[in-house]
């Protein structure tokens, strides 16, 4: 289901039955002359839609656009920097305004930079700030009560920011990661896989000296990249119905 599609009734049903939210969240910009410039808002995106047909949850409006810092490139190479404030305030105000549809479990699938990235760290403020708002209207001392006496007991865990491989499981501490990095093997693979006509690894040749961080992208194989891909949905498919049935 997809929230901008449904009608009162359908998503009023939905909040009495505890169908999550699952937001998609990403930035624009620069990844080499070989990928598309919203790359990581994408994969994000990809992931969310995948999950989305495999299991009941509410898809809601993406966050496409995030700070940046330009790392990479400039606005001529269609780097969109988005400042930091401006995004937590929208962002801040997009999840209020879904939490007051009645809905108590939000999920925003973040992919840019990880966990200390800008972008993660200004969704993670707007979403505890709102848990701040929620407890301190209960009044002072609400902890001291027994946790189900609250009047939202799962006040914590209402919101959270995750990324495409938060609920995954790998079989051991040292098995391998899914590769990542800045439009090189790992992001080049996880869009051939999702979106493969807008990749033009022939571009590549036209740089004459790559930045480190796309000398491996020449090793990107789509397989390797739908397998990642189907690696992370089934993560994501396993915690959403676990929370349903929990």
């Amino acid at each position: 289901m997809y929230l901008i599609r449904m009608r009162p009734e359908q998503l009023q049903d939905a909040v009495s039955r505890n169908v999550p939210v699952l937001l998609p969240a990403g930035v624009v910009e620069y990844h080499g002359p070989h990928l598309p410039i919203g790359t990581d808002f994408l994969i994000a995106n990809a992931v969310c839609e995948e999950v989305e047909r495999r299991c009941e949850c509410v898809l809601g409006p993406s966050l496409p656009l995030g700070p940046t810092m330009s790392w990479a490139a400039g606005p001529e190479d269609g780097e969109i920097d988005f400042e930091p404030e401006a995004f937590y305030h929208y962002v801040r105000e997009a999840l209020k305004r879904i939490a007051m549809m009645g809905f108590g479990r939000i999920y925003v699938l973040q992919h840019h930079q990880g966990d200390e990235g800008l972008q993660c760290l200004c969704l993670r403020r707007a979403a505890m700030e709102l848990v701040r708002d929620t407890g301190t209207a209960w009044g002072p001392g609400y902890g001291r009560k027994d946790e189900h006496d609250w009047p939202n007991p799962a006040m914590f865990r209402r919101i959270i920011v995750a990324h495409i491989d938060s609920y995954s499981q790998y079989p051991s501490p040292e098995a391998e990661r899914i590769p990542i990095g800045h439009g090189g093997r790992g992001e080049t693979q996880l869009i051939m896989a999702a979106l493969p006509e807008t990749v033009r690894m022939a571009a590549l040749e036209t740089l004459a000296e790559r930045p480190r961080w796309l000398r491996d992208a020449d090793d990107a194989r789509a397989d390797e990249g739908r397998r990642w891909i189907e690696f992370c949905v089934r993560g994501w498919v396993e915690e959403l119905t676990r929370a349903d049935e929990g």
